[in-house]
């Protein structure tokens, strides 16, 4: 855990790049279980290293956002790009007045110089930072999104690949159409060819004009150098063997992206009449194996997984609207007991399995028994042990048997 005082925040990764990181929301510093590497996956020049001690940045970031899409908790973050996701802020306030598909917002990156744009024009460091979520939030405007293509995204130092070809925003406009499609809602959202002559492109993404508003690249780089990143907060401690996570549960909070999907689709559900489809849902599936060890409650990132817990019973619930599919829990159940599947689920707080409690007859804590390792807990109603005086029990046995012989 964190020392007090310690509350993981975001700071840039390097002194001398734009990227910003927040610990605190990063699955491989929260637990050894947090195996997400989609960050490092999404990067076309291979710049970041991930870890289970530490998020490292190279030299060859471009600054092209697409790691801040494919994070799945928003642990990264490009100065710019926080204003680009709070949808709300590009509304068009004439938009009621006039048919949504004829005023789409135009999508462009930032290579595209400025006196080609057309007034309102959306402009990311590369397109490819655009996610699902932002599409869908945009539909339920009733607004679209028109992708531009200049064609030059081949031999784009942000693409990865020299001889790819198509636009780095297909697959999250892809996936907004194929859940609008499942809802019977059509979309607005389309990529147009307007080719540019590939000699106006620049060979690197130029500096955005502002960082954030009221924040100017100068201040913002002056900042990260006087307070490089790592200097003045503790190093995140990895998860030991004690099923303890790197950050307490209290920053455990809803994934951004997530929360922008859900609102979105719920939205367009109600103007269709339909019902939020069940592909957009988790499901997790709990084996009579669970003992009630709650390491994957006390892992999970967004607190999709909690106990309700009486003192009578306790009953591990499920809310399918938090959960990112990340794995977490079901790589960190020590006994194997879950299992997860991306899709196929349902809305709501569920209750997954629930457990009889009992009094230790010895300390008179309540522990929940576990069937396997003590048959008799699970159909007799008389005082036993809890674990821990289990375990004391035993050990005073042997100790006797070492010293005295059998017991009998």
């Amino acid at each position: 855990m964190t020392k007090d005082g310690d509350k993981p925040r975001r700071g840039a990764l390097r002194a001398d790049r734009a990227l910003m990181h927040e610990e605190g929301a990063c699955l491989p510093l929260r637990s050894k279980h947090g195996q997400c590497r989609a960050c490092a996956q999404a990067c076309p020049t291979q710049a970041l290293q991930v870890n289970l001690a530490v998020v490292e940045l190279s030299e060859a970031c471009i600054g092209c956002g697409q790691c801040v899409a494919a994070c799945p908790t928003e642990a990264l973050m490009l100065p710019g790009l926080q204003s680009v996701f709070d949808v709300r802020a590009h509304r068009d306030p004439s938009l009621p007045d006039e048919p949504p598909a004829e005023r789409p917002i135009r999508v462009e990156c930032r290579k595209v110089p400025p006196d080609r744009l057309a007034p309102g024009t959306l402009v990311l460091p590369c397109t490819g930072a655009l996610t699902t979520g932002v599409v869908l939030a945009h539909e339920a405007q009733g607004q679209g999104l028109q992708l531009v293509d200049r064609g030059w995204c081949q031999g784009c130092e942000a693409n990865g690949r020299s001889d790819a070809a198509g636009h780095p925003a297909q697959a999250a406009l892809e996936t907004a159409r194929l859940w609008l499609s499942a809802m019977d809602v059509p979309s607005h959202s389309a990529i147009a060819i307007e080719p540019l002559p590939l000699a106006l492109r620049p060979t690197t993404i130029p500096e955005p004009e502002a960082v954030e508003p009221g924040i100017g690249r100068r201040s913002f780089f002056r900042a990260a150098l006087e307070r490089p990143a790592g200097r003045d907060r503790a190093k995140p401690i990895p998860m030991g063997g004690d099923g303890r996570a790197a950050y307490p549960a209290s920053e455990r909070r809803a994934a951004p992206e997530r929360t922008r999907v859900l609102q979105a689709m719920r939205r367009l559900a109600e103007q269709a009449e339909r019902e939020v489809p069940a592909e957009v849902f988790a499901t997790i599936h709990v084996s009579g194996d669970c003992c009630d060890r709650r390491m994957c409650v006390a892992l999970c990132p967004t607190a999709a997984l909690t106990v309700a817990d009486n003192g009578i019973g306790a009953h591990l619930q499920f809310d399918a609207q938090r959960c990112i599919s990340c794995g977490v829990c079901e790589r960190a159940c020590p006994e194997g007991a879950l299992q997860l599947t991306p899709h196929r689920g349902r809305s709501g707080v569920h209750t997954l399995i629930s457990h009889h409690r009992r009094s230790c007859r010895s300390c008179g804590e309540r522990y929940t028994p576990h069937q396997l390792a003590d048959p008799s807990d699970g159909s007799s109603e008389a005082p036993s042990l809890c674990p821990s005086c289990k375990k004391s029990q035993s050990f005073m046995d042997d100790a006797r048997r070492q010293l005295f012989g059998s017991l009998n």
